[in-house]
């Protein structure tokens, strides 16, 4: 009897150390993003698709809603292949995408042996816009911003997102 009860004890500490443990906070978030400068960025994470996950889809849409937050940087990684998506039925150019300053947009910020564009050459056409982020790791935690001009129902209008390049 004596033995049956010192395992039951026993059962009963390992069953409560387990949901003491289980209650525990894991671990924090991982901090937030910061530029070359140690200033903060606020990203929003880009919608990947694709087997290894390096296509990254922006739709229109979603830009034209988000634009009232200038400082919200999309996050891309080297490599990346950015598709951009006019899904309302409008067609859109996107232009080169130069360095600028993550905290002031209108100021430039090329990086020291890093590119003039974030992105290659600039193909398809309509309501497509695909290209490539570079691979150069010189752009690693700057910010990039293009301008992409929208055409729908025969207006022209204008959207300056930015990226940020999370590196690898």
């Amino acid at each position: 009897m004596k033995n049956t009860l010192i395992l039951v004890l026993l059962v009963a500490v390992v069953i409560l150390a387990f949901l003491f443990v289980q209650r525990q906070p894991k671990s924090s978030p991982p901090p937030g993003h910061k530029d070359h400068n140690g200033n903060a960025v606020n990203v929003e994470e880009c919608a990947r698709t694709g087997e290894d996950k390096k296509t990254c889809v922006i739709l229109i849409s979603y830009l034209q809603t988000m634009h009232g937050d200038s400082d919200l940087a999309i996050g891309v990684r080297h490599n990346d292949t950015i598709k951009w998506v006019g899904d309302s039925g409008e067609t859109i150019q996107v232009q080169p995408m130069p360095g600028v300053d993550c905290a002031d947009h209108r100021k430039s910020d090329k990086p020291n042996g890093g590119d003039d564009s974030l992105i290659g050459p600039i193909s398809g056409s309509g309501n497509m816009q695909i290209a490539k982020i570079t691979g150069n790791p010189k752009n690693d935690l700057y910010c990039y911003k293009t301008n992409i001009i929208v055409t729908a129902n025969g207006q022209k209008s204008t959207i300056d997102p930015h990226l940020f390049d999370e590196g690898p």
